[in-house]
């Protein structure tokens, strides 16, 4: 049992029920119904929050894009009032949370940190950037890796143009520090993209080499340097949050916040070492920086962080506050 079936519960059939209760909230995620998240925080949620409530609240589980198709919607779903809750992530949308991205950032927070501890830390920095919705819960994989499909990345100048995809905008600059070409697009299109040539690799946490089959097109994975972090979110529709009682409120959360997040943060850093383990144990090359290569995208990296906090600031964001924070 993984610690987050522990800090919820278990996975149950329940919250994909379909009998009548007086209140069911949709959640909407984009991945299939193996997902790591999909099972060890989605069920485990609506177990938790129809046990608390005896039934009066539950939550149905809508996997697969059922509501709309795609990662790239799912903050506009949830605001348009599509699903109630929903599974996504802010570098989706960077320009409506420009300050919690900082931490995309390689150098803001060091490689070894627990950023998501961090953040919940500070959480009070950056609510203003949730304020549309109800932030039930934020968190970061393990720092990504660049996977390649056939070129192997030993050194920084080996980038030289490259196509890496990348999440956001903010990786999108890291990967452009680095010397390569940046191309964004969601992670759903990124198998046939690696398998075609459209892209040369892509800057992602490893858990992808399993869940979405990134491991059959890739034959490198190069790590060592300090690399971005991916940010998700577990966001409510503001209408639905308001239209719970204060008990039913109180009681979701208990169950959602900083443990839930800490335990979506252990689950897909587990998931990522495994499918990393797995993948090279099947003939996959890892690439180990040297020293010498892991300090050159470091300082790339270093610069790049305390360009964005000044451009941050300039345009009126507190982003040297968080940074602050963060480290």
């Amino acid at each position: 049992m993984t610690i987050l079936k522990t800090i919820l519960g278990g996975a149950a059939a329940l919250a994909l029920s379909t009998a009548a209760y007086a209140d069911e909230l949709k959640l909407a995620h984009f991945s299939s119904t193996k997902y790591h998240l999909h099972n060890e925080m989605f069920l485990p949620l609506a177990e938790q929050i129809a046990e608390a409530t005896g039934g009066a609240t539950t939550i149905r589980v809508y996997p697969g894009g059922e509501l709309g198709k795609g990662p790239v919607k799912q903050y506009d779903r949830v605001l348009d009032g599509v699903a109630d809750i929903v599974y996504a992530l802010p570098g989706y949308t960077a320009s409506q949370f420009k300050k919690t991205l900082l931490v995309e950032f390689p150098g803001i927070v060091p490689g070894n940190e627990d950023i998501t501890k961090k953040m919940w830390e500070n959480i009070d920095i950056i609510s203003d950037e949730f304020r549309r919705t109800k932030l039930l819960g934020v968190w970061t994989a393990e720092p990504g890796k660049l996977l390649m499909a056939d070129k192997k990345v030993e050194k920084l100048s080996d980038l030289a143009g490259l196509k890496i995809r990348v999440p956001s905008k903010n990786t999108g600059l890291v990967v452009e520090a680095w010397g390569a070409t940046a191309v964004s697009m969601p992670i759903t299109q990124v198998y046939t993209s690696m398998e075609t040539g459209v892209v040369d690799g892509v800057l992602v946490d490893t858990s992808v080499l399993k869940s979405f089959k990134l491991g059959e097109v890739t034959k490198y994975v190069t790590t060592g340097m300090d690399g971005s972090n991916s940010v998700f979110m577990l966001v409510m529709n503001r209408d639905s949050w308001d239209s719970l009682d204060a008990d039913t409120q109180a009681k979701l959360e208990a169950i959602a916040g900083a443990e839930m997040s800490q335990g979506g943060h252990v689950t897909m850093s587990t998931a990522g070492v495994k499918a990393l383990e797995a993948w090279a144990a099947d003939g996959g090359e890892v690439v180990e920086l040297s020293a010498e290569a892991k300090a050159e995208f470091d300082a790339a990296s270093v610069a790049l962080a305390e360009k964005m906090i000044a451009e941050l600031e300039a345009d009126g964001v507190s982003a040297a506050e968080w940074a602050a924070a963060l480290k």
